[in-house]
């Protein structure tokens, strides 16, 4: 499964090489080292920076046309 942002695929590599941060240590309890090394391996070129946002997320936080 490939990263779908160069942050995400720059965090997951963070985590599979032992960072010692909450967010990494959350990774590598919730996925194995193969889907970790899946994302991490994922080329940059073409990625965005930062994933967008769902267009529901506003909607469900209340901030959506009502």
């Amino acid at each position: 499964m490939p990263s779908e942002s160069k942050s995400q695929r720059r965090l997951i590599a963070a985590a599979e090489h032992g960072a010692n941060f909450p967010k990494a240590k959350a990774i590598r309890r919730s996925m194995t080292h193969q889907q970790m090394h899946d994302f991490a391996s994922t080329s940059e070129r073409g990625l965005p920076e930062r994933k967008k946002k769902h267009p529901l997320h506003e909607y469900r936080r209340g901030n959506g046309i009502n």
